[in-house]
């Protein structure tokens, strides 16, 4: 079993407004490795300045994480990993006739109940030994079309919510001496992370249709993996990270999430990858 950092949608606290009271603020949490945890924030928060050296002086100290955010890979260029689009997740009433080499095709289930879906290996990259020296950053670009329908008698909660979920094979993960910190297992070869791409939660009255299509990329901030998630989130030594960007790696693709109220759902997402 492989552990999957979820990637959880944006959720809205409502509470009820006292006097005095400040009102609720929207709450986002992802626990993927793109995004920093509260103790990354506090180190930029307080980060030194950068001071500009007088042109008399010849050389310096690299930056460190606490100036940059990011010391592995400053300064370096942008090395373009490669692209890849999914097959597109298709959720319908009936599946009769669905191909599937181009669409994974599920049938939902009746209203108002949920569909969920996690469907593995929808797009593959394979990088060669060295392909980048201390990351994999992203760009991920959803696409998704959707039809909400209310045939009942009393509002319901239409709903959607999906995230890409990425495993990396790398052979430095072979070693059973490396412990996965979500199972306690050897991670056997590969781990999985998650990115959040969209997500609505909304009351629709009996009655009502409605149609949905939604593209917005996001881009990296601290990537798919990098070398010091490696070490600080999986448990890899500096050591060990290292040779993770010397071997070959797998990128498989897929994607989870869930659905209710639609008659028609369409998601599949491209991603361009690069690192440094």
């Amino acid at each position: 079993m492989k552990w999957i950092a979820m990637a959880s949608a944006s959720a809205i606290a409502l509470t009820a407004l006292s006097a005095g009271a400040a009102p609720a603020r929207p709450v986002t949490t992802e626990k993927s490795m793109d995004v920093l945890r509260p103790q990354q924030i506090r180190k930029s928060a307080g980060r030194a300045r950068v001071t500009l050296l007088a042109p008399t002086v010849t050389a310096a100290a690299a930056p460190t994480v606490e100036e940059v955010g990011d010391a592995e890979s400053f300064g370096r260029n942008v090395t373009y990993l490669g692209l890849a689009q999914t097959l597109s997740v298709v959720i319908l009433d009936d599946c009769t006739g669905s191909d599937p080499t181009v669409e994974r095709c599920i049938v939902q289930q009746p209203a108002p109940l949920v569909t969920p879906f996690n469907e593995a290996e929808l797009a593959t990259v394979n990088l060669p030994a060295k392909a980048t020296k201390s990351l994999v950053c992203f760009t991920l670009t959803p696409f998704i079309s959707l039809s909400w329908e209310n045939t009942g008698v009393t509002p319901a909660t239409a709903r959607f919510n999906a995230a890409a979920d990425i495993t990396i094979d790398n052979e430095v993960l072979d070693d059973p001496a490396l412990i996965d910190p979500g199972t306690g297992l050897p991670f056997g070869g590969s781990l999985t992370v998650s990115l959040s791409t969209w997500s609505d939660s909304h009351s629709i009255q009996p009655g009502a249709f409605e149609n949905k299509s939604f593209q917005q990329s996001r881009g990296c901030i601290a990537g798919i993996i990098g070398k010091r998630a490696l070490v600080e989130n999986f448990g890899l030594t500096e050591t060990q990270a290292t040779q993770f960007f010397k071997k070959p790696m797998t990128l498989h693709f897929g994607a989870r999430g869930s659905v209710a109220m639609s008659q028609f759902t369409n998601y599949f997402y491209g991603i361009r990858l690069y690192g440094d």
